[in-house]
């Protein structure tokens, strides 16, 4: 059973300007949240000197924010299915702007961190939400370019998040990158005025168990390679990491299974597409993020290189990442998400086996084959979320986004954590018989992130649209050509419950 609005307002292949406002709105939050992300990470040895404690105990700032926001992405994605997205959207905002502030006023280390978890606590809103209420806000047939145009946005606040946070810190302090993070909050007067009031949700209650456990499985998760990759997995915080992972899976099955409505919808676990695909995402970032982050610290430690230099190095890979994801987007319909994941698969690989060549030699090689593994990136991870909203009913948007989000998230720390792993190896022969570099450690760490990679590749057949054509013609036919009384805006075309079980009996 589902409640759903009965007047609906069309949303246009191109779009309207009502629609066009939300993706607005949705790409400022999400934006500020990037920027915040990749700027902080230049400053942590800055952060550490001011507050007078080691690098150890700063790297918190950093994992506290990590755990939340991993923990929090289902939450909301769950929570918006019963209660609607717009609410949400709009207090993560706020938290994440307060966050911010506090955070730039912190006078010692536990008043920071306890900040920052208020700011992932909020931040985590953007990224499944934020997605799921664009996507709604157009037609299925323009979701690829939605979706393109929302991964164009984190690929410019990843380029320049670690330019403005080196130029910041060193021009007003480290605070300063919090004060910039928060202006998202002008989005929230925005988002009250054009986010839509009126959305389709489902009927139940929140699984509370079902969702403790899977946040102990996430903490798990993250927490174990982490360890690992700094004590070995023989250490006890290793060890404790994957036994609180796997027990907590095997209660979360359980769980599954006897809660009447369960954390995760029963739709998404009978649909093999979408277990495939959301599988796919976490391998996506298992490898961009081990790039994303392994890089930085490979430049800086084996060439010496300036933080201003870092981002000028990483640029070519976080534009081409925007263009190609845009460009993904316009492409998905002619030539199927398939082809396009191939290809931009076969893109990272020769920028991933070329870093693990040049690993620590000339800058400007590396700076190519980032450029390559970013230009693949975006036509891998279009198709792939574009897909996701199309093979799942519309009630089930922001759920299946949040679970996309959550494992997209938790594969990039897994990814980051086994490349650290494999830098710190003391060989002295690289697995790539191509390389010509100085970083031994690094080149391997790299060339096993191709893995994941080539595992993509081979999945991508799951990602084929085929019986999806059946959704575009239902919801077509379904949209309402009248105002909502109560919203100030029109809103998404509504999918029909036959529609809706056709899609996910055809991800069986």
């Amino acid at each position: 059973m589902t409640t759903t609005t009965s007047t609906e307002s069309p949303a246009l292949a191109g779009g309207n300007k009502s629609s066009v406002a939300i993706l607005m709105v949705v790409s400022w939050a999400i934006f500020f949240g990037v920027l915040n992300a990749s700027a902080i990470g230049v400053v942590l040895p800055t952060i550490a000197g001011d507050l007078g404690i080691e690098i150890g105990q700063v790297s918190w700032i950093m994992t506290g924010f990590l755990l939340v926001y991993g923990v929090a992405i289902p939450f909301y994605g769950r929570l918006a299915d019963l209660y609607g997205a717009r609410r949400l959207f709009i207090l993560g905002l706020g938290l994440f702007a307060l966050g911010s502030l506090l955070s730039a006023v912190a006078p010692n280390f536990e008043t920071l961190l306890a900040s920052r978890i208020l700011q992932a606590a909020g931040g985590a809103a953007a990224p499944g939400l934020g997605m799921a209420i664009a996507s709604r806000a157009f037609g299925p047939e323009s979701r690829g370019m939605v979706i393109g145009i929302i991964g164009a946005v984190i690929g410019v606040g990843s380029a320049i998040g670690p330019l403005l946070g080196g130029l910041l810190a060193s021009t007003w302090g480290w605070e300063s990158i919090f004060v910039v993070s928060a202006i998202s909050a002008i989005a929230i007067p925005a988002g009250l005025k054009v986010l839509p009031r009126n959305e389709e949700r489902v009927e139940g209650r929140l699984d509370i168990l079902g969702g403790l456990l899977l946040a102990l499985i996430v903490v798990g998760v993250l927490i174990a390679p982490s360890q690992a990759s700094q004590n070995g997995w023989a250490s006890g915080p290793a060890i404790g990491g994957v036994v609180l992972a796997v027990v907590s899976l095997g209660l979360f099955v359980i769980q599954q299974r006897r809660a009447t409505s369960p954390f995760i919808p029963a739709e998404f676990r009978r649909n093999a597409r979408f277990i495939a695909l959301v599988a796919m995402s976490f391998l996506l970032m298992a490898a961009n993020a081990g790039l994303l982050i392994g890089l930085p610290i490979l430049l800086a430690i084996f060439n010496g290189t300036s933080v201003l230099t870092i981002g000028l190095v990483m640029l070519p890979g976080a534009a081409l990442s925007a263009v190609s994801g845009v460009t993904a987007g316009r492409l998905i319909d002619r030539f199927g998400a398939p082809t396009l994941i191939k290809f931009g698969g076969v893109v990272m690989l020769i920028g991933i086996v070329g870093l693990s060549a040049e690993a620590g030699g000339n800058l400007w090689l590396m700076s190519a084959y980032a450029g390559f593994v970013g230009a693949g990136l975006g036509f891998v991870n279009t198709p792939l979320a574009t897909t996701v909203t199309r093979i799942v009913p519309t009630k089930l948007l922001s759920s299946a986004l949040g679970v996309n989000s959550m494992l997209f998230f938790v594969g990039g720390s897994v990814g980051a954590a086994v490349l650290l792993g494999f830098s710190t190896a003391a060989g002295t022969t690289a697995l790539n018989p191509l390389f010509t570099g100085k970083a031994v450690g690094f080149s391997d760490g790299f060339l096993i992130l191709a893995i994941p990679v080539l595992l993509i590749i081979l999945l991508s057949s799951r990602a084929s649209e085929a019986g999806t054509a059946g959704l575009k013609e239902e919801s077509a036919r379904q949209i309402s050509h009248k105002w909502t009384a109560d919203c100030s805006v029109p809103w998404s075309p509504e999918i029909g419950e036959p529609a809706a079980s056709a899609v996910a009996s055809n991800g069986n």
